[in-house]
């Protein structure tokens, strides 16, 4: 009897090329060999409809990235939340939502009590069954040093409402965490999924291997620790060429990389 597969789903986010259509994102993510997309929900024009079905047939979504800004445009934030979660019922094999925890900033305490008050995403947010969510790591101020450690105060903040951690890699070392011992600090059944990127000092987002993080290492150990989520690709759009054909190259060029280090356990 055949083990069971343990690797990693490998996305690609749509934010990578936002300048892109679309479609023209799905083709490059199909044609490069990636499972699927995190879809940056960046508009509320992003409703279930045949265009969200031909993207979704092209290369299927199988996560949402919640708004994170202009969330009056949908609204409010509670309304961009949920809009997002109608979005991911409508798609098969969508069944995972990132999201920015909400400031704790006075100007926005209020609008967001919601959120404070809140143990149950799935069901305030109308969540199916199949539907996870997980919290991302921002970037942080480094601590000072009798505070509560930013990462403790997200993993307990998780638990606190039953959902999992986006782990990204980049804002973890832009917030001068050794990402490696960071991950070590995560329980592997609470991380849903992981945003992968380089860093080099504050600029966040680059290619793997043009910055500082110790990439390679951090998939191997993701691997050994038998993470089966979302790895998702999210470079800034500057990283990438401008034709067409060489943006697809090394995209391919990049999922086989990593595909390869992440099974190296």
């Amino acid at each position: 009897m055949n083990a069971p597969d343990t690797s990693p789903t490998l996305l690609l986010s749509t934010g990578s090329l936002f300048h892109l259509p679309l479609p023209l994102v799905a083709h490059l993510a199909t044609g490069s060999g990636f499972g699927g997309l995190e879809l940056i929900v960046n508009d509320p024009g992003l409703q279930p409809g045949p265009a969200m079905e031909a993207v979704d047939t092209v290369c299927p979504v199988r996560s949402l990235h919640a708004p994170f800004r202009q969330w009056s445009r949908w609204g409010g934030h509670l309304n961009s939340w949920k809009a997002t979660t109608t979005l991911a019922n409508a798609l098969p094999q969508c069944d995972h939502i990132t999201l920015h925890p909400p400031t704790d900033r006075l100007s926005t305490m209020i609008q967001n009590r919601w959120f404070t008050r809140a143990h149950d995403l799935s069901l305030l947010l109308d969540a199916k069954g199949r539907l996870r969510y997980s919290l991302e790591n921002l970037p942080w101020a480094q601590a000072p040093p009798f505070g509560r450690d930013e990462l403790d105060k997200l993993v307990a903040q998780c638990r606190k409402k039953n959902v999992g951690m986006t782990f990204d890699v980049c804002h973890m070392g832009v917030s001068g965490y050794n990402v490696l011992t960071a991950l070590d600090r995560i329980p592997v059944e609470m991380i849903y999924n992981v945003h992968f990127s380089d860093a080099r000092a504050y600029r966040e987002h680059m290619a793997p291997g043009t910055g500082d993080l110790p990439l390679d290492d951090f998939l191997v150990r993701l691997g050994s620790r038998g993470y089966a989520g979302h790895l998702t690709l999210e470079l800034e759009p500057a990283a990438f060429p401008e034709q067409e054909t060489d943006i697809e190259t090394m995209l391919k060029a990049i999922r086989v990389h990593m595909e390869t280090v992440v099974c190296q356990h």
